[in-house]
């Protein structure tokens, strides 16, 4: 079963897809000592699927897994009105300029490169948390 998100506790949620596991345990340590509700993926597949069975309000996902990468879960996800709306934040251990320009292009809303910088993870994760609750706030046009 998963872990209820945001409305259940009143802090965001917050979706990790990544192969790594030390990826994975670091992010995860790093976003609860934020209080942030943090679940975890280790595919894109699972991610999709966890993304669809409980919509967190933000998903950081790694941009190459074997299987589904981050891009295939990214195509899927802003197909899906269920989940079209959650920011994606793509990581990658590659600083490729054309890389970025796809997963924008796609759909994400930011990048972050690998290795993390704590101080940099959380802004970034702040300010489209903070983006997100805007649009949510204003009526469509």
């Amino acid at each position: 079963m998963l872990a209820p998100t945001t409305t259940e506790f009143a802090r965001p949620g917050i979706l990790i897809v990544d192969d790594e596991r030390e990826e994975l345990r670091f992010l995860t340590d790093l976003l609860r000592r934020q209080l942030y509700h943090v679940r975890t993926a280790s595919d894109g597949m699972a991610g999709y699927q966890a993304a669809l069975a409980a919509p967190p309000d933000l998903i950081l996902l790694d941009v190459r897994m074997p299987g589904m990468d981050g891009f295939a879960a990214c195509r899927l996800l802003k197909a899906n009105p269920v989940t079209r709306a959650i920011p994606i934040i793509f990581l990658s251990a590659l600083d490729e300029p054309d890389e970025r320009v796809a997963g924008l292009a796609m759909g994400g809303v930011d990048f972050v490169a690998k290795p993390y910088h704590p101080a940099e993870v959380f802004a970034r994760v702040r300010i489209h948390l903070e983006l997100a609750g805007l649009r949510r706030a204003t009526p469509a046009a």
